[in-house]
């Protein structure tokens, strides 16, 4: 079995981890992001992560070398990014996203910094909060060469008020089992495949896909079918073939036998104009379910 180096990413130097990445990604102990049991783990694993649980308890995902450097690469060629740049550190290292930029600038060949960054990643609630208060990283993503955003919903009027003011945003969609985000601005990244199950649910298949999840044979069979992770968000193929996202299949409420999706409802209320923030969420009630 592959030997293991197990570090807590919130309590180490940013460039100790990229070190321990970078090692890993070369052949040397896999890294292991977590303190959930390790058993089985697969021999080309390289990268030990948990899913964020948004839909239970978190699951460790094993992800190759392999994987991990051909999303690296191919997200900085369709971000246009070379040797010469530098991703921010503007994410918390316990994620796939944070993972990210320490494996986008291994990629480069250039250290991750804190400010002064061309290329950023960010959520939806880091370009709100820059847009309210007109602060310091509102400054650093106006100033930044591309703007990568994920990780949740995003209100289209948000995005439209970043690139109103000048910010260089591209969407990113995808998860911890993909390596992060393979779906830049609704186009599949090169050697990547969707598709929408009959069930409504994305799926993905791509040379950055996770090996397996550790010690979950029920999760794998699951979400692992053949070639394509199958994932838990609803989705449909537009016009061009670009994919929109529907949200997750665990945001739906039942109300008198209907199907609900939150994220629908909460994309009518940010149409208004007095509405900057909005979440939809079910509550008990004796009629209706």
């Amino acid at each position: 079995m592959r030997n293991v180096e197990r570090i807590d990413p919130l309590a180490v130097e940013p460039l100790r981890l990229r070190d321990a990445l970078a090692s890993a990604l070369d052949g040397g102990p896999a890294l292991a992001l977590t303190q959930l049991p390790l058993e089985q783990i697969p021999e080309s694993a390289a990268l030990l992560i948990e899913t964020g649980g948004s839909t239970g308890n978190p699951k460790v995902v094993a992800l190759s070398a392999s994987a991990l450097k051909i999303s690296s690469s191919l997200s900085n060629n369709a971000l246009g990014a070379s040797g010469i740049d530098r991703w921010s550190l503007a994410l918390p290292l316990n994620h796939i996203a944070g993972i990210n930029q320490l494996l986008r600038a291994i990629d480069l060949g250039t250290d991750p910094v804190v400010s002064g960054a061309q290329f950023i990643s960010v959520v939806p609630t880091q370009l709100y909060r820059a847009l309210e208060q007109q602060n310091e990283i509102f400054t650093e993503l106006k100033s930044a060469k591309k703007v990568l955003i994920g990780g949740a919903a995003i209100p289209d009027q948000l995005i439209a008020r970043g690139k109103e003011v000048g910010i260089q945003l591209v969407t990113s969609y995808g998860m911890t089992e993909m390596c992060g985000g393979c779906i830049y601005d609704g186009k599949a990244l090169p050697g990547v495949d969707v598709k929408i199950e009959e069930s409504g649910r994305i799926a993905l298949k791509g040379p950055m896909r996770a090996l397996c999840y550790l010690n979950n044979e029920q999760a794998n069979n699951q979400s692992f079918v053949g070639d394509w992770f199958i994932t838990s968000d609803f989705g449909v193929i537009e016009k061009g073939g670009l994919l929109h996202v529907g949200g997750r299949a665990d945001d739906v409420i039942i109300s008198g036998g209907e199907n609900i999706s939150t994220i629908e409802v909460e994309d009518v209320l940010y149409k208004h104009p007095a509405v900057l923030e909005a979440a939809v969420v079910g509550r008990p009630d004796t009629t209706w379910g």
